[in-house]
């Protein structure tokens, strides 16, 4: 799934449309939520792909927020609590094996069990969590998107 977010009313080509996958979306507009909760209300329904607006007014202060944070270095202090954060995440245990590491291959009866080709015969995955990545580059690439949008849409 992905997020289409376009430009309401663009005055370049970097405002017409900003894209990213869900993976990519869903920490940026967190992120985008925590520094500008005055101008994003708390009922937002920017994690989702149905149509959600934000005003132009909105979005040029919402670039300028990013701006701002980017400048400073509190985008990359938050990017580098993120991925510390993620790295803490426990593993989770492989549910195409059980656990075990192993796995019958059909038929199910077979004696045969083999190495499970998802963790590699640990038993464990990564967390699910760390499929959800944060870059500063997402961030100055979104905040160039809101600076010439005009206000936007996320389809």
């Amino acid at each position: 799934m992905g997020m289409h977010v376009l430009g309401i009313s663009p005055v370049s080509e970097q405002g017409s449309c900003f894209h990213n996958s869900i993976w990519w979306w869903r920490p940026l507009w967190q992120y985008c939520e925590e520094i500008a909760p005055d101008l994003i209300p708390a009922d937002n329904l920017g994690h989702s792909n149905d149509g959600w607006e934000l005003e132009e007014y909105a979005a040029q202060a919402l670039s300028d927020r990013l701006t701002k944070a980017l400048v400073s270095g509190e985008t990359q202090r938050y990017e580098e609590r993120y991925r510390a954060r993620l790295k803490a995440l426990p593993p989770e245990i492989c549910a195409l094996c059980g656990g075990t590491g192993r796995r019958a291959e059909p038929p199910a009866t077979s004696p045969c069990l083999l190495l499970c080709h998802r963790c590699g015969g640990t038993g464990k995955v990564a967390n699910f969590e760390t499929n959800y990545q944060f870059s500063i580059e997402n961030v100055q690439e979104f905040a160039a998107f809101l600076r010439d949008c005009g206000g936007f849409n996320i389809c």
